[in-house]
């Protein structure tokens, strides 16, 4: 496990991404989501952890040797950028598993074709409806009692409302941090799924009955 190399990337962020003209753009990742991914993937040994949405988040995982580092995105080029960027760095990506597919398909083969355990899940990949509770759904199913969920990009309505759902889904799962635009919460429960809707806080607090 190299953390300086960890806080290295997070300092000297490489611009991965794409605008759509071709100009190299930033992915998101910032200091704060980088220190909080930092203190709690190194704690762990060998973290297993999936994202959706790929960037510099897999070369930070990999530098801090989680393996397997399973990252999802319909996006092959990002991936080779990856690796390129992987090679120059001297970081090892031997444990990455790029996913060249889109998360609604490939999570749900992970999770009960290939039966994958993890002990942190990322969700940063398509913000909107209904991917990221797709994105949500698989990984939880995957995840370990005691795991990580991270959870990306809150600012956005559909990624909010899935926080707002599991801020109030005690014993669930529990706040851990808010860092800056990213929420990280731990699994509570070994359970695959949420319970029915009546049984969701902010679903029933939230509906009108006749």
């Amino acid at each position: 496990m190299t953390i300086e190399q960890a806080k290295s990337i997070v300092d000297d962020r490489p611009f991965l991404h794409r605008t759509r003209d071709g100009t190299p753009k930033d992915g998101g990742l910032n200091r704060k989501m980088g220190a909080r991914f930092i203190a709690e993937i190194s704690a762990l040994d060998h973290c297993r952890i999936a994202e959706t949405g790929s960037g510099v988040t897999t070369l930070l995982f990999a530098s801090l040797d989680a393996d397997p580092v399973i990252s999802i995105s319909p996006a092959p080029d990002l991936h080779e950028r990856i690796r390129e960027e992987g090679a120059t760095r001297g970081i090892d990506l031997s444990s990455v598993r790029f996913v060249d597919d889109r998360s609604e398909t490939a999570l749900p083969l992970l999770a009960l074709v290939e039966g994958i355990e993890l002990d942190a899940g990322f969700i940063d990949g398509n913000h909107g409806w209904p991917a990221v509770f797709v994105d949500f759904c698989y990984l939880n199913r995957m995840l370990r009692q005691g795991g990580l969920m991270f959870i990306d990009d809150i600012q956005v309505y559909a990624v909010g409302q899935l926080v707002c759902l599991l801020r109030e889904q005690t014993p669930h799962y529990e706040l851990v941090s808010i860092d800056s635009k990213m929420a990280t919460f731990r699994k509570g429960l070994d359970l695959p799924y949420l319970p029915d809707w009546r049984m969701e806080p902010f679903i029933t607090s939230n509906t009108v009955t006749a």
